[in-house]
């Protein structure tokens, strides 16, 4: 599995759409991720720095650890939908940081064994996130309210694309 940058200025564009969408800070503490499919579009789901609170927490349905959390998490709930033409794939050999670099490298190799299950429950979530108010239980909102809207995100990379927005359960995704 494959570790990637994601431009700034998409990034901006989907902060518009969805302001749950994370900032990438000018490629200063750009977005670091991971990329994969779910139905039709390219999701990029970033990774966080590794930090104490990781260690502590249980793999959840919208966070995934990333070696029991000391290498950091991956997290699904601020995962975009991506063109091709906004990701950059990340050299990780020739990052200048000696440290930086040796963590990207260890990231990469245990995502590489975790990755089916990451997709799986990314997968998951997106099917989660497609749900009816109605139909969820309180902690199922509670992941929701954590989340990025996928669907209208989706919408607005059709729009980016060029492309007549899906249509979803018989109406457009509301901007």
């Amino acid at each position: 599995m494959n570790l990637y940058y994601i431009k700034s200025d998409y990034i901006d564009y989907l902060k518009v759409y969805d302001s749950s969408v994370r900032d990438n800070k000018n490629m200063t503490r750009p977005y670091v991720g991971i990329i994969f499919s779910i139905e039709d579009y390219n999701y990029f789901a970033p990774l966080a720095s590794p930090k104490p609170k990781h260690k502590k927490m249980k793999n959840n349905i919208d966070c995934r650890k990333i070696d029991g959390g000391r290498l950091g998490v991956v997290n699904l709930n601020n995962m975009i939908p991506v063109p091709k033409s906004s990701i950059v794939l990340i050299d990780i050999k020739n990052i200048a940081d000696k440290n930086y670099r040796k963590l990207l490298f260890k990231q990469a190799e245990y995502l590489n064994h975790d990755e089916d299950i990451i997709h799986f429950t990314a997968k998951k979530l997106y099917k989660l996130s497609q749900m009816q108010k109605s139909e969820l239980k309180g902690y199922q909102k509670k992941i929701l309210d954590r989340c990025c809207n996928f669907k209208k995100l989706e919408a607005a990379l059709d729009i980016y694309l060029n492309k007549k927005p899906k249509i979803y359960k018989g109406k457009s995704p509301k901007f």
